[in-house]
């Protein structure tokens, strides 16, 4: 059995104003909630508490920038200090794509270590199917991955990993993830 749910930032915005996101109907919710050093996503606590009122297993994302930040102590405090106790409760997310590909997996593995310290479980890691190859640090650390691969006749390659715990497969017309388990399964990621 599996779990089919969206994600969701921003950019989102019109979609969800214009009723073309029922957020109802998923079984979960992703949505973005800062990026970089001090950036906080507008839109995350109106859905939150929508999230919060459907009584959905949610999660919660952080776009990394690893490019204008050396540090991701301070990338992963912008992150848990904007999320407070709503992170107690999420599936976490370090967002690692576009240009953080072209930067070290440690300064990944420092950010996913720092939020397991903060909330007590650990976060998942978000890219490509094509990275995953690079992703062996984040595996021994026991983080899951959750994988974007869009196509949903061919289910990704996960390389070093095992199985994938959620994959993005879609973005038409908006981010479509199927989470590999049921809700007993989604509850373990979040335990403490």
């Amino acid at each position: 059995m599996s779990l089919k749910g969206i994600d969701i930032s921003h950019h989102n915005k019109w979609q969800f104003d214009r009723k073309m996101i029922d957020l109802s109907i998923h079984d979960f919710v992703i949505m973005k909630a800062t990026e970089g050093r001090t950036y906080v996503d507008p839109m995350w606590e109106k859905y939150m508490e929508i999230v919060d009122r459907l009584n959905k297993p949610y999660g919660l994302y952080h776009y990394a920038r690893p490019e204008n930040n050396p540090d991701p102590i301070v990338e992963a405090n912008n992150f848990c200090n904007t999320i407070g106790k709503c992170g107690e409760n999420a599936m976490l997310v370090l967002d690692w794509e576009c240009t953080a590909l072209r930067h070290n997996i440690n300064w990944a593995l420092k950010w996913l270590q720092e939020v397991e310290s903060v909330f007590g479980h650990k976060p998942l890691i978000y890219t490509s199917s094509w990275y995953t190859k690079k992703l062996a640090p984040i595996l021994e650390n026991g983080n899951g991955l959750w994988v974007a691969h869009y196509t949903h006749k061919n289910k990704p390659t996960v390389h070093t990993y095992p199985f994938w715990s959620m994959w993005q497969y879609t973005s038409d017309p908006y981010d479509k993830d199927i989470f590999n388990g049921n809700l007993a399964q989604w509850n373990r990621y979040i335990e403490h």
